[in-house]
This record gives structure tokens, sequence and C-alpha cells, in this order.
């Protein structure tokens, strides 16, 4: 993932950050969060806003964390302090040595859904939209390939082997959606199967489930970055399968959805397997919070390999909204349950929505959701209205013209997030710096000496880094 922001067609980022003091400055590196809902104002250093209870009937008042305090927690969760030591080669310290700490690629995963088809097929925008991936994410899901009907076809098979094969070979991580999305009339099911579900025969359809995950799941074991599955997709909803399945068993505690889990675990065991559901970030349904927590648990309770979560985010209104606390408190509910959760399917679409609003909860989101240690990645749906399932991804228009949203994901991923540091040894040789949790290339030069060294930093602890120099 590299930064290219050249030509932003007149979007500030700036216009999407708002301070609680009235101050912004796209330099600082405490830009206040933006406002979320109309009539908030701060009391105290902080945000209050106004929203509706549960029952949508009592305006309740929540105090937001502020946003040097969102920034603390970032450096808490995604920063490390890096000592690097510089010695000659009788392992004496090295002193005014010049240390250059690079960063290369993020820990975190910024990534987003890809159409198969545009990258394999021949079309006019096909090199652009092929490197703008390779330039702005680390991380890539195909937005329908990997569905049971698509991956059933012969022709969109290879499509998404081709695409997949691609994107493998420009270093970005792989999550393969889905397993199962009993969804009709979304290429997520193939028709024999819609035939059973017609005719009520539900041992055709658990016979047909189980061959799909050993062959989907099973075709990518061992392959080099291709490292999760979600299992199972919206099973709150859309649970027809199940449901003929075992008529007698509620959507939430079905054994047949543990046991697919389990079968995706045979099929690739060094593969993290997750679940993804909607309206559990975005929007305020409480109760489909409580049935997804209840999935959640059965799932635990009958030994499913579930190791992670994914929280869709389509907000097709402002009212999807939700402010920082609400956001942290939802992620801390399901946080303990799982090894990791991530934000997928990130956009905002619909008539109420206006671009700069979309910056400003893009910049709210992002950073609120980034400073949750069990957050481990962030999907958008798409990037680019062109292929957007409603025409309104966040970044960029039709004609490639970039949305204010753009500068905020660049300013946020490539400047606030990114390290890219020189100093100085002290006599004691050492250099010392904090980086952002990611890939780097380190390197010390004296006089006509120079070596370097590669270093991955993972979690947020202390690191060090010896570089030896033969002078």
């Amino acid at each position: 993932m590299t930064d290219d922001r050249s030509g932003s067609a007149g979007c500030d980022a700036a216009d999407a950050k708002s301070t609680f003091d009235g101050e912004a400055s796209r330099l600082s590196r405490r830009k206040a969060l933006g406002t979320l809902v109309a009539g908030a104002g701060g009391v105290g250093g902080y945000a209050v806003y106004r929203n509706r209870s549960d029952d949508g009937q009592q305006d309740v008042e929540l105090s937001m964390p502020r946003e040097d305090e969102i920034d603390e927690r970032i450096e808490t969760n995604r920063t490390a302090e890096l000592t690097v030591t510089v010695l000659d080669e009788g392992e004496d310290p090295v002193a005014d040595a010049t240390v250059d700490v690079s960063m290369v690629g993020h820990e975190f995963g910024f990534g987003t859904a890809v159409d198969a088809a545009y990258l394999v097929d021949e079309t006019d925008d096909d090199d652009r939209y092929r490197t703008v991936i390779q330039d702005l994410f680390n991380k890539v899901v195909l937005e329908n390939h990997h569905k049971w009907g698509f991956w059933d076809v012969p022709a969109e098979r290879d499509r998404a082997e081709a695409a997949t094969e691609w994107l493998l070979e420009q270093g970005l991580e792989m999550r393969g959606h889905t397993c199962l999305w009993q969804k009709r009339d979304q290429g997520a099911i193939p028709d024999d199967v819609v035939e059973a579900m017609d005719d009520g025969d539900g041992e055709y359809i658990e016979t047909q489930a189980e061959s799909h995950i050993r062959d989907i799941v099973g075709y990518y074991e061992d392959v080099p970055g291709f490292t999760e599955w979600d299992v199972l997709n919206e099973q709150i909803e859309e649970h027809e399968m199940t449901s003929v399945i075992d008529p007698d068993s509620p959507p939430t505690r079905t054994p047949v959805t543990a046991e697919w889990f389990q079968l995706a675990a045979e099929a690739d065991p060094d593969a993290q397997l997750y679940i993804n559901e909607y309206s559990i970030l975005a929007g305020d349904e409480t109760k489909h919070k409580d049935e997804f927590e209840a999935l959640i648990e059965y799932l635990l309770e009958r030994e499913a390999p579930l190791e992670g979560l994914g929280f869709q985010c389509h907000h097709w209104s402002p009212d999807q909204r939700r402010t920082p606390t609400q956001l942290l408190e939802t992620i801390d509910r399901f946080a303990d349950r799982v090894s990791s959760i991530q934000i997928h399917e990130y956009d905002t679409w619909g008539d109420e929505w206006s671009e700069s609003m979309e910056a400003k909860y893009f910049y709210t989101f992002l950073k609120t959701v980034f400073s949750h240690p069990a957050v481990e990645g962030f999907l958008m749906w798409g990037f680019w209205d062109e292929l957007h399932w409603h025409g309104n991804a966040p970044l960029f228009r039709s004609d490639w013209s970039k949305k204010p949203a753009y500068d905020v994901y660049t300013d946020l991923v490539f400047d606030e997030w990114w390290t890219d540091v020189q100093g100085r040894t002290g006599d004691d040789g050492i250099f010392r710096t904090t980086a952002v949790l990611g890939e780097y290339e380190i390197s010390a030069t004296v006089g006509n000496a120079t070596t370097s060294t590669t270093l991955t930093l993972e979690e947020p602890t202390d690191r060090t880094a010896t570089i030896r120099l033969q002078i």
C-alpha cells in the first residue's frame, strides 16, 4: 500500500474535521471528531450528542470521548516504542550514526471489496482500478465471486481464481466472502439448492452445503495470503436454508451452523473463521444485536471454531450513525468472545447524505474503531462509485475525481498513522522513536558505511533492532 494522493480535485480534508473549540488544522495530530448529530455541542471539553433511546421516544444525552482521548487510545493500542542500537564490528556503540526508520506497510488491515470481473476483463478503466487497489489498500475481499452461486458457475469460478491470483501476487491479504449466505437472488445459492429449498428437502441442502464448504475453503488451504473466511453471513434474518434443514430450531440455535464452522476448520486449519452480520455498529437495532449475541454464544457452546466477528457497516441513512461512545461500547460488548473483530462492508449511501457529511462521519468512525484494540481490520464495500452497489462509494466519483473522504482516508492512513523518521544515535549508539505497528525498513549510516534490516511491529510493546556497521 503506497501513498498516491496527487490531484485531489478540490477536496479539502479539513472540511471533514470540526474541532470542539472551533479550530480546524489539517496538520494537527489532535484533530477533533466531527459532529455526528445536528445540535451537538461541547460541554466541559466533551461533545454531547442527543440521540433517541432504544424505544425511540425519549432523548438521551451521551458524553463523548474527546479526540485527544481517542488519539491516546490509538497511541496505546497502535504504536510501539522502537529502540535502534547501532554497533560496530567490535560490538561497540556507534555514536552520531544517521538512522532511517521507514514504514512499508500497516499491521492493521485497511481494505476494500473488489470486482473480480473488472480485475480480469479488459475495460477502459481496468489499469486505473488495479493501480488504486495497490496504492491504497493492503487487504481485499471479492464482492461476489466467492459466493456459492458464482463459484458453481465455471466461467465465474475462473474469474474468481484469476482475480484472487492477481491480488495475492500484489502482496495483498485476502479474505473469503462468504461460504454460506442464505439469501435468494443474490448469486449466493446455486439453482439446485434453491429448488431444494422450494421442495423442503433439508437433507439435500445440508449435503450440498457441507460439500461446498469443504470445496471452497479447502481450495485455498495453504495459499499464502488467503487468511480468513466468512463461514456464515446474515444468519439472523437470512436463514431459509437452516429453517428447512431444522424447522424446529430457531435461527440462533440451529446445530448445523456449528457443524459448518467445524467443517471449514477441517478444510483449512489455519484459516481464521468469521461470522458476518449487519445492524451491529450501524443503526441501533437492539433486538438484532441481542440475537447476534445469542447466536455467538450458541456457536461457542457447541465448540464451533469461531474466531472472528465481522460487523457490516452499511449506512443507508444519516440516522444509522453512532457516536464514538456507542461504537466503543458495542465493540466492548462482543470483544471478549473472540480473538478478532473486523469492520466489514463500510459505506454511506442514500439521498440524505451529502459528501461533506460522509467525510465527517468517515473520519469519526475510522478513528474510533482504529482506537479499539480488538479491531484488526476496516474494509469498505468498494471505493469507486462506478462499481458500488448503490453508486456511492466512499473515495471516488464515477469520473475518478476524489471525494472529501479520500483526503480523510489518506491523511489518516498515510500521514497520521504512518511512521517515516530520521535521527541520530547518541553516545550509547541508540536512537529511539514511536512507530505505528507495521513492517519497517531500518538503516544506519556513518560516512560511507550503510547497513539495513527489516522489522515487523505486531504488538504495542517495546521492540529493539540492532544494526551492525563495518567501520
